[in-house]
């Protein structure tokens, strides 16, 4: 805690260029994490393990952004098509941010690739490409204008995002062509999109290791149901 606010540490996008490398983050994800009433720490995707392990040791909490899809080699599997496109840089440092997190019992939230780099650390797989693996007349990659939602969620029975928000399904924004194929032992499914796909999944066993495949970040402010799940991420985190 620092200044009465939990620190929420959050992965960032690494990116090679010929010139020069760079690392980013959407802006929205700090903007979310500091409306909800908590401090942001970008955590490097390049740099040593043991500056990483002193970064997350200074968290009370992780947020495991979006951004490029994972290794299939990861789960098992070899590339399936050209439309796979991933960086072992980030994935090295994301799932040493996982285990780090895990041995700390520090509240994670996986957003859109968070929810699939939690779901393959911890022994799951992916669907690789949507459009190629999936049969569904759903829209998983939005078209502009992406200040909305999507499609809807339904979501379990009994489940804690069902409880927090006292909804059947919600409206989700949709920005991905992965998604989870097989569930990781230890989660439990907190919602489907109408076709399937899972969209939100949970730890029973962790104080709270929650995953969503939708950006809560960028409409938290028009949707209640994904402002609902920041408030109880930080709250977690305090």
């Amino acid at each position: 805690m620092k200044n009465g606010k939990p620190v929420i540490g959050l992965t960032i996008s690494y990116e090679k260029n010929k010139e020069h490398d760079r690392v980013f983050v959407n802006h929205s994800y700090l903007d979310a994490i500091r409306h909800f009433g908590g401090m942001p720490l970008i955590l490097p995707t390049e740099g040593d393990l043991d500056e990483l392990e002193a970064l997350v040791d200074l968290c009370d909490g992780i947020l495991l952004t979006g951004g490029d899809d994972l290794d299939p080699s990861l789960y098992g599997e070899e590339v399936w098509n050209d439309e796979v496109v991933f960086n072992p840089k980030r994935d090295d440092s994301e799932r040493w941010v996982c285990f780090l997190a895990q041995s700390r019992n520090l509240p994670m939230l996986g957003i859109c690739r968070g929810i699939q780099m939690m779901n393959v650390v911890f022994g799951g797989t992916l669907y690789q490409d949507i459009p190629s693996q999936y049969e569904t007349e759903v829209a998983h990659r939005m078209a502009e204008p992406h200040h909305r939602t999507g499609h809807g969620c339904i979501l379990t029975e009994g489940s804690p995002l069902q409880i927090l928000t006292g909804k059947d399904s919600i409206g989700v924004n949709s920005h991905h062509h992965q998604a989870i194929k097989d569930l990781a032992s230890g989660f439990r499914i907190m919602g489907r999109c109408e076709d399937g796909i899972i969209e939100a999944i949970w730890a029973p066993n962790e104080k709270f290791r929650w995953g969503v495949q939708w950006h809560p970040e960028r409409i938290w402010d028009i949707e209640d149901s994904s402002a609902k799940i920041f408030e109880a991420f930080i709250a977690a985190c305090k």
